[in-house]
């Protein structure tokens, strides 16, 4: 899993970015949708922690939210979310943004 900086935080838009071929990115989100915060909580799409997803050919970068309630319960959406890339882009170079915030000790 490749780590990539991360800017400013942002407030959420609306609706993610999706940047790339959309049947890709139809299937990709739709995977993405699956991830549930705690305990029953939205879908990461909803809640706003996927802000953008960007695929091109060999390389797909998601960012995401993952500041504000515990740090523990991000790490374990960051992965899922990575694994649903691992999922529907395998033999691609993918990457993590996310943006911090003051919920999480950690840099």
């Amino acid at each position: 899993m490749h780590v990539a900086p991360s800017g400013p935080a942002t407030a959420p838009p609306s609706e993610p970015v999706w940047i790339g071929e959309p049947d890709l990115l139809k299937s990709v989100a739709q995977g993405l949708r699956r991830v549930r915060e705690a305990q029953g909580g939205p879908d990461i799409v909803s809640s706003g922690r996927v802000r953008s997803l960007e695929i091109t050919p060999g390389e797909a970068v998601l960012t995401m939210h993952l500041g504000g309630g515990h740090c523990g319960s991000a790490q374990v959406l960051a992965e899922l979310a990575f694994d649903v890339l691992r999922e529907h882009l395998p033999d691609t170079d993918l990457y993590l943004r996310h943006e911090r915030s003051a919920g999480c000790p950690n840099p």
